[in-house]
C-alpha cells in the first residue's frame, strides 16, 4: 500500500492528540453520538449496494430541500508509514458544521468504513480508492434513500476536506443537487498529490475531470487561509478547469485545515439562509 496522504493525516494527528493514545473506535463512536444527543436528530445506517453509510438526520423538510454533510477522509493513517485499521475520524467535523447549521433539513454521511463494521471494508477505501466509482456510487444511493424515505426534491451537498471531493462527484452524477459548497475540499486530487509530491489516488474518480458536468451548478467553496493540507492551489487547478466560471464563488477565512473553520462557517452560514 503506497503512502497516499501521509503528509496530511501526519500533521493533523500531531496537532489533534499530539503524542497521546489514539482514541479506539469505540471512543471516537461516542463522540458522533454526542453531537446526534439532540430529540430532533436521528441516528441510522444507510445500506447501499456496496457499503453502509452512517447518518444523521433532522426532518423537518417542509420547504423538500435537505443540506447534506459529507465527512473528512477521518483517520486515514496512524503515521506516516502506517495505515490506520479503522478510518472513524477523531474530530468529525462535517458532523460539527451539521450540528450549527441552523435548518431543520439536513442530514450528515461519513464515508465507508466510518462508524461502521462493514464486511466490504479494506484499507485501500480510505487510501487510494476513496473515491472510487463504486464509493461515489454508494452516496448517489443513499441520496435517493433520503430523497424518497424524507420526500426531498433537491440537495445542496456539503463536504468537508476529501468529502468535498464526493461532494463534487455526486453532484456530478445527479440531476437534483442546486448548490455544492466545500470546505477545505480536495477538488483537483491530481494536483493535491503534485503538491505533497506523494502517490496518485489510483483507483479514484478526480473531481476536476467533471467539471463540464458542474458548470451549471451553483458553487461556494471555503478555503482557508492558513490551510496546508489542501491550500488554495488545490481550488484554483479545479476552477481553472472550468470554460464559465460565473456560478463559482470562493471565500478565503481565517483557519486552517481544522482550526477556527465551525467558526468561520457559522459566520458563512448567517449569508447563506
Amino acid at each position: 500500500m503506497s503512502h497516499i496522504a501521509s503528509f496530511s493525516f501526519a500533521i493533523i494527528l500531531l496537532l489533534l492528540w499530539g503524542c497521546g493514545t489514539v482514541p479506539t473506535p469505540q471512543e471516537r463512536q461516542e463522540t458522533l453520538n454526542t453531537l446526534a444527543a439532540d430529540e430532533n436528530l436521528s441516528a441510522s445506517i444507510i445500506h447501499t449496494t456496496h457499503f453502509s453509510l452512517s447518518s444523521i438526520v433532522s426532518s423537518q423538510c417542509e420547504n423538500k430541500v435537505m443540506r447534506v454533510y459529507i465527512e473528512g477522509d477521518g483517520l486515514s493513517w496512524i503515521t506516516s508509514s502506517r495505515l490506520s485499521d479503522n478510518p472513524t475520524p477523531i474530530n468529525p467535523l462535517a458532523a460539527k458544521l451539521m450540528k450549527i447549521d441552523p435548518s431543520g433539513c439536513k442530514a450528515y454521511l461519513a464515508r465507508p468504513c466510518q462508524y461502521t463494521n462493514d464486511t466490504q471494508c479494506n484499507q485501500e477505501y480510505w487510501s487510494n480508492r476513496r473515491f472510487s466509482p463504486e464509493v461515489i456510487e454508494s452516496y448517489t444511493q443513499a441520496l435517493d434513500t433520503l430523497k424518497k424515505h424524507y420526500d426531498i426534491n433537491t440537495f445542496t451537498l456539503i463536504g468537508y476536506s476529501g468529502g468535498g471531493a464526493v461532494a463534487a462527484l455526486s453532484t456530478a452524477m445527479r440531476n437534483d443537487v442546486t448548490l455544492l459548497i466545500t470546505v477545505a475540499g480536495n477538488l483537483d486530487t491530481d494536483k493535491w498529490v503534485q503538491i505533497h509530491d506523494i502517490a496518485t489516488l489510483s483507483g479514484s474518480l478526480n473531481p476536476a475531470d467533471f467539471t463540464s458536468r458542474l458548470e451549471h451548478i451553483s458553487q461556494i467553496h471555503l478555503i482557508g487561509k492558513q490551510d496546508t493540507v489542501i491550500p488554495k492551489e488545490v481550488f484554483i487547478s479545479y476552477r481553472n478547469r472550468f470554460k464559465n466560471k460565473e456560478l463559482i464563488q470562493y471565500y478565503e477565512v481565517n483557519a486552517t485545515h481544522h482550526d477556527r473553520l465551525e467558526k468561520e462557517y457559522q459566520i458563512f452560514l448567517t449569508k447563506v439562509k
